[in-house]
């Protein structure tokens, strides 16, 4: 690569990095609200205001380089020592962070330890999503943060103590891992980029090359698809053991304070999920990646799942919800056009503040066209095309995440696309919106799909149940054992099929719980198989992964498994225990043969 091209591509990234200085400016005011919450009870007022201006002068410090950097006149062309900059002030920005574990936490406090323990982990996780660009400046942030808390540990003294100080370093050592793998990727995909741009110039002046910047074009989209792979598997890792973790930790709770601190961790751990979900799906429908499943759909069956799910949010603020039942029968994608449905009446009742919302069904001719109405804002015409844009929204210039995060929008004009149903607005400024999106219509005579649902109400009988966790991950072993053992499981974890065989030893487990990308070439199916062959074909299991991939989910189906995506919430993983271990006592009572999960 010419040093013209490595100009070029460490630009972009140093450029990349300012770019998101402002929503992690956001993003540390946020957090340290919540540090300071479960703090108050404990450390002095002084103490806290000290720790807080300390971090606002840290976050002022990066924004004032911010506006220096775009002013700058060597900007473009020192773009690694405005870097290097940013990465000083980052360090700086983690020993504030990282001394959380020492100012803001007492001697013998474990509650507020691991209070301030889970903040941190989720202050590194934004971190890594904003400064994956360019590793310098991570590493600076990650450093001090990891390794003050990990110090902060082996201070508390005990041996359980000390192995969590060397459990958070091994955080560090992966999220290090982690950001030097999805630099390079970053850089590669820039560095096609702009070789691309220079082959279409080159084109212009010779047709010749036609043929090889159509390859280069093809490359870097599959580039950019394996990226994006990554980061959905990858970056899901971690807030998947910090939700495990949060639940266990609710789960041991007493008292309401305790309770309410780590329900606020839970809601913002639901909201990295969020952000997380809404990203990689418009990839992913940008990529052709999402598989439509059209069946014959009662569109009572979709309304009825969307009265269930918005009442009680929408009696909440004080509006009405009105759904219209229909006996229509639909030719469509239930759970694609729920998703569309979901986010034209989230957006409704979230900017509608008088009246209410009503959602009906119109047939015309061979469609039905299913609207939803609302009596808040309005959409001025100018703005109707817009709003389908990424990140893009009316009336939230402070960009309040309790407002939403202009994705949904976006994903829903994907989807109509993806299912050939059109989608159109009406709207009028101060008397409010009108959504609506023409489904067809499905043949009468045909079955109508019933879409299988987990039951969110069965009776807890996990108690002195032995469950086989097997994960490649430390952290997601420990968070899957506490939850477990929250629940009355008993809990046996592994790293393969060998050691979890040894740590059985002559027990036979109720169920099976695997990763499916596992260390080197192993695999979940195949621990899995050999932990069945060992021990009962009848062994009931299930895959957990954040890997979506097209190829991995057909080899999950030929392997006749049950596959949950991570971040994987508490309760539908209880439920399905619950739901299995249901149903192989009424196997057992009845004397019938057992099914393989």
């Amino acid at each position: 690569m010419d040093a013209a091209l490595l100009r070029r591509v460490e630009q972009q990234r140093v450029a990349m990095l300012y770019g998101n200085t402002a929503a992690v400016s956001g993003s540390a005011v946020l957090m340290a609200a919540l540090m300071v919450i479960i703090a108050w009870p404990d450390v002095s007022g002084l103490t806290i205001f000290l720790w807080c201006g300390g971090v606002l002068l840290v976050q002022a410090g990066v924004q004032w380089l911010t506006f220096a950097y775009r002013r700058a006149a060597n900007a473009q062309t020192e773009p690694r020592l405005w870097g290097m900059r940013l990465a000083n002030a980052a360090f700086v920005a983690g020993l504030m962070w990282g001394s959380a574990a020492f100012v803001l936490v007492g001697p013998g406090q474990s509650l507020a330890l691991a209070l301030i323990s889970a903040c941190l982990a989720s202050r590194a996780t934004i971190s890594i999503m904003t400064h994956a660009y360019f590793p310098p400046a991570l590493h600076s942030f990650a450093v001090p943060v990891f390794g003050l808390l990990a110090l902060r540990y082996v201070f508390e003294g005990g041996y359980r103590n000390a192995a969590l100080g060397v459990l958070w370093i091994a955080v560090l050592g992966y999220v290090l891992l982690f950001v030097e793998r999805q630099a390079r990727a970053v850089a590669t995909q820039i560095r096609l980029r702009v070789e691309n741009e220079q082959l279409v110039d080159e084109l212009k002046r010779q047709n010749t090359l036609a043929e090889e910047a159509r390859v280069r074009a093809e490359e870097a989209s599959r580039s950019k698809s394996r990226f994006f792979a990554a980061a959905n598997h990858d970056l899901r890792q971690p807030l998947h053991s910090l939700g495990l973790f949060a639940t266990a930790l609710r789960n041991g709770s007493e008292g309401r304070a305790g309770i309410k601190l780590v329900d606020q961790i839970l809601l913002c751990t639901e909201s990295l999920e969020q952000l997380f979900d809404n990203l990689l799906d418009i990839s992913r429908l940008d990529a052709g990646q999402v598989q439509v499943k059209r069946e014959t759909v009662p569109a009572d069956q979709v309304l009825d799942r969307l009265r269930s799910t918005f009442s009680v949010p929408a009696q909440e603020k004080g509006l009405r919800l009105r759904v219209r039942g229909s006996k229509a029968l639909l030719s469509t994608d239930s759970t694609l056009l729920f998703r569309m449905l979901s986010n034209f009446v989230s957006n409704a009742l979230r900017y509608t503040s008088e009246g209410g919302v009503l959602v009906a069904c119109r047939k015309r001719g061979r469609t039905v066209r299913i609207e939803v109405w609302d009596t808040g804002l309005g959409i001025p015409a100018d703005q109707h095309e817009r709003i389908f844009e990424e990140f893009y929204q009316l009336n939230n210039p402070e960009r309040d995440r309790t407002r939403g995060l202009g994705l949904g929008l976006a994903t829903v004009r994907r989807i109509a696309t993806l299912l050939d149903h059109p989608l159109k607005l009406d709207s009028s400024v101060g008397r409010g919106s009108r959504f609506s999106i023409e489904v067809p219509l499905a043949d009468a005579q045909r079955t109508p799909s019933v879409s299988a649902t987990i039951e969110q109400k069965v009776p807890n009988l996990l108690r002195g149940k032995l469950i086989v966790v097997v994960d490649d991950e430390a952290s997601v072993r420990l968070g899957m054992q506490s939850l477990l053992e929250s629940w009355g499981c008993k809990c046996v974890t592994a790293m393969d099929a060998a050691e979890a065989l040894a740590g059985l030893g002559s027990d036979i487990p109720d169920f099976i719980i695997a990763d499916l990308r596992l260390r080197g070439e192993d695999t979940g199916i195949e621990v899995i198989r050999t932990l069945r062959a060992q021990l009962g074909e009848s062994l009931p299991a299930v895959l957990i992964s954040g890997d979506t991939a097209t190829e991995q989910l057909r080899k999950v189906s030929t392997a006749g498994l049950t596959i949950m995506h991570k971040p994987l919430k508490a309760v539908r993983l209880r439920a399905l225990l619950n739901h299995e271990f249901a149903r192989r006592s009424r196997e057992m009572e009845e004397g019938e043969p057992q099914k393989t999960a």
